[in-house]
């Protein structure tokens, strides 16, 4: 995949994600967020959650920071992860394949159905993170960051040329890190290494091998409390923010994941290129917790389970596709044809059992006792996708209209070592994306976009009947604008506004003839409006800006009391601003002083809705200096060291946000 964003810039020119060609993001018809390095820098970006700060209709679950992998939103759904445009391993949460900010060029926020070129997915959207790669006049940095939670990191991106006509390019991204979390006893330690090689022999060819490892060991900062004593005080006060309810010698999060692949392309013609993509993922997991069960009447007393899994995740992903430019007479077209393979195998081992309660205003942690391995959970799962795509961007004059389609034959088999039994699954599924978008001379794009997307869903119905896959639709339309000439209020920034609209159908709901069975006849649906903003104003001030209103609804279950409900954890109200200028103080220093806030709504603690978790707002601050080619600067997050709970799915399953963070980074470059 190539990366046509500037890294030195907030706004990007030009990104493949929702296309998989070159394309302005201006004349792209949809809403896409590209967060450049530079962004994720200026922000202090530790994680895909910190990354997707400050964009439109994406949630964070109320910041909190979990070393596990990403819990947000998109529109309302769980969003895909993709890595170099090609779909990372999509276990359940904690078993996901980790992103390291640091080797990133770039992260697109994608919203909306994508099925039409990637297959398989949520109707949401998706996030794709682009590696850094070998380049010319390569910008080489190391730094050191400390700052709260006894935070030491080290980190270095460095390269250069092999060879004297510089055909050959080499780049390594590393970083170590020794760190606690705002939880106690709950680590973020993390090894991570990226090598990648570049052979350019001449302008038609380019082959890059990208590789990574990354050792994690880290515990979950999603600390299961009741909503009694966070959201509000019972007569023994609140709880602690930095409660555990686990154990300190108990807990474990050790992930250990390789990954190697290649991007090639070659330009057969100056209008016909050829474009590959493949990795090959790995990753082993050893997991134990203890969650919580229930909170007893004497609101202190939180009766425990012990959980432990382990997984082996091996994932393999192949993209290839043809790109053709065409100019007849006033049209222009651009024709992609591709195929690609995906392939998972999944070893999932759980066990649990009773662990012992614990006092929440008068903790004594007593030995947890092991559950037994793979006794709840011993499962293999293999699962293959192979899908047929086509597309033709078509220019006419001011009018770019993009047709999108795509064919999907998936097959999975789930090995039930426990019960000895297997569950065979075979889904073939059509979607497709038509849009339209008008660009004016004055810089205004208005567009209309309609999308499809379907999701296989593992497992059987109560008679033995394979579960078809969830089918959705989107219908989007929006204005995009990117000042042209010299206009007064600047030209470096796009303004973005959309209306939607996401219905997801065949959802599992309750079977009512048995509720240890699931059904498909629910149904989900989220329409509302986002605006965002990114780019620089002038007098040089780089700005960041959204607000999103979504109303995601359940508009059908056989659980009667969840109609109407919205789903837990899923704001309807999100708003933020961040603002920044350097100043010349002498022709070699240079300083900064940046600063934001972020609102979050106020969000279901539960389904159905018992109780809401209240709204949030936070402030970050940031300021740099610097000295030719060294820098320091600061960062802090939640800066009024604001105490609120960040989320909660059930009324034993809520967590305390962080409280004020603050980070300092020194940085060399040459």
């Amino acid at each position: 995949m190539e990366v046509s964003a500037s890294r030195h810039r907030l706004l990007a020119t030009t990104s493949t994600t929702a296309t998989k060609t070159s394309t302005p993001i201006e004349d792209t018809p949809q809403n896409l967020t590209v967060i450049t390095q530079q962004r994720m820098a200026m922000l202090n970006s530790r994680s895909v959650s910190e990354a997707v700060r400050y964009a439109a209709g994406v949630s964070d679950y109320g910041s909190k920071d979990d070393p596990r992998g990403y819990f947000g939103t998109i529109r309302g759904f769980s969003p895909d992860i993709y890595l170099d445009g090609t779909r990372t391993p999509d276990a359940s949460a904690s078993q996901s394949f980790s992103i390291e900010p640091w080797g990133l060029e770039e992260m697109d926020v994608l919203r909306g159905a994508a099925s039409s070129l990637y297959g398989s997915g949520q109707l949401g959207g998706i996030i794709n993170a682009v590696s850094k790669r070998p380049r010319l006049n390569q910008q080489n940095e190391i730094t050191f960051q400390t700052g709260s939670y006894s935070r030491v990191q080290g980190a270095a991106d460095v390269g250069g040329a092999l060879n004297a006509d510089k055909t050959l390019l080499w780049r390594f991204n590393g970083l170590i890190r020794k760190s606690d979390t705002y939880a106690k006893n709950i680590k973020n330690n993390e090894i991570y290494v990226a090598p990648s090689f570049r052979w350019r022999p001449d302008d038609t060819t380019d082959f890059t091998v990208l590789a990574s490892y990354e050792q994690l060991d880290a515990g979950s900062t999603a600390q299961f409390l009741s909503a009694a004593g966070t959201l509000y005080r019972t007569r023994y006060g609140s709880i602690a923010r930095n409660f555990l309810n686990s154990d300190a010698d108990y807990d474990v999060y050790s992930k250990r994941q390789v990954a190697i692949g290649y991007n090639f392309t070659k330009r057969l013609l100056p209008n016909w290129t050829i474009t590959q993509n493949m990795r090959y993922a790995h990753l082993d997991l050893d997991y134990r917790y203890v969650t919580a069960v229930a909170l007893l009447a004497d609101q202190r007393t939180l009766t425990r389970q012990a959980l432990l899994q382990s997984a082996n995740y091996n994932n393999v992903t192949l993209d290839t596709r043809s790109d053709l430019k065409l100019k007849t007479g006033s049209v222009r077209q651009e024709i992609l044809i591709g195929v690609d393979f995906r392939s998972d195998f999944l070893a999932n081992r759980r066990g649990q059992r009773t662990a012992p309660s614990l006092d929440l205003y008068n903790p004594v942690y007593r030995a947890i006792p092991w559950p037994t391995y793979g006794t709840r959970t011993n499962t293999n799962e293999t699962e293959t996708q192979t899908g047929v795509y086509g597309q033709d961007q078509i220019t006419w004059h001011d009018f770019y209209l993009t047709l999108s389609s795509r064919g999907d034959f998936t097959q999975s088999l789930t090995v039930d070592n426990l019960a000895r039994s297997k569950t065979p699954q075979n889904n073939n599924a059509f979607t497709g994306r038509v849009a339209l978008l008008y660009k004016s001379v004055i810089g205004l794009s208005p567009y209309v976009a309609y999308s499809t997307s379907f999701q296989p869903q593992v497992g059987t119905t109560r008679l033995n009947t394979a579960f078809v896959p969830t089918r959705g639709k989107q219908i989007e339309a929006g204005l995009k604008y990117k000042p042209v000439g010299n206009a007064p209020w600047g030209k470096d920034f796009l303004l973005t506004a959309d209306f939607f609209n996401l219905v997801e159908t065949n959802v599992l709901t309750t079977d009512p003839a048995d509720s240890t069975y699931d059904i498909q006849t629910g149904e989900q649906r989220t329409r509302g409006f986002e605006f965002e903003g990114v780019g620089r104003l002038p007098f040089k001030i780089d700005f960041l800006a959204s607000y999103t209103y979504q109303d995601p609804r359940i508009t059908r279950s056989t659980v009667a009391n969840q109609v109407g409900q919205r789903p837990v954890a899923v704001p309807s109200h999100m708003a933020s601003f961040f603002l920044k200028r350097d100043f010349a103080l002498t022709r070699t220093i240079v300083a900064g002083l940046g600063g934001g806030l972020r609102y979050t709504g106020n969000t279901a603690g539960a389904l159905p809705a018992t109780f809401l978790v209240p709204s949030q707002l936070v402030g970050d601050l940031q300021a740099h200096i610097d000295y030719k080619r060294m820098g320091v600067q600061f960062n802090g997050t939640n800066i009024t060291d604001r105490k609120y709970v960040a989320v909660c799915t059930r009324s034993v399953a809520c967590a305390w946000a962080p409280g004020r963070s603050v980070y300092v980074t020194l940085s060399y470059k040459w």
